[in-house]
């Protein structure tokens, strides 16, 4: 559905508010959309100038980026392990890694996850995370840092 031609997504401020741009006429609206939060994230619009068109709620704090970096992975003790990664999304809060072969990853775990920007100056970001969900070979993490905000890596994300 989100990739259809007449779809669009919106991203859900603080206040359980999206602001819905037609693309047909641009004319713009903020609806409150808490009642959505747990269920529904497709919305089907119609615009006053009477173009129809859906809107994908995004609940994320932050806007996830697609990826393709190169980096690795390691388990902090007593996990053990590790190896090659593949960033597959990223975030100012965590990132979405793929692992090759097999792994005992679990939900909870804590590690060090190293990747390399595909920015100018080919960047290295060292981040400490925790574990939030394992699909197969594909890991969801969260960043556990010191400071809230990097300064290379929110200059990479800028949609």
């Amino acid at each position: 559905m989100p990739n259809q031609p007449n779809s669009q997504k919106s991203f859900v401020k603080s206040g359980d508010e999206a602001t819905i741009v037609c693309p047909q006429c641009n004319s713009a609206k903020i609806i409150a959309v808490r009642q959505f939060r747990q269920r529904l994230h497709m919305l089907k619009v119609k615009c006053r100038c009477g173009y129809d068109f859906k809107v994908q709620l995004e609940f994320r704090r932050h806007y996830r980026k697609e990826t393709d970096l190169l980096g690795t992975y390691d388990p902090l003790p007593p996990a053990i392990g590790g190896g090659k990664a593949k960033v597959i999304n990223l975030s100012l809060s965590g990132a979405c890694f793929e692992l090759r072969g097999i792994h005992d990853l679990k939900i909870g775990q804590k590690g060090v996850l190293i990747f390399t920007l595909d920015n100018r100056k080919e960047t290295v970001l060292t981040k400490n995370i925790f574990i939030r969900a394992v699909n197969g070979n594909r890991i969801g993490c969260e960043f556990v840092e010191d400071r809230a905000f990097e300064k290379e890596l929110g200059f990479y994300l800028r949609p």
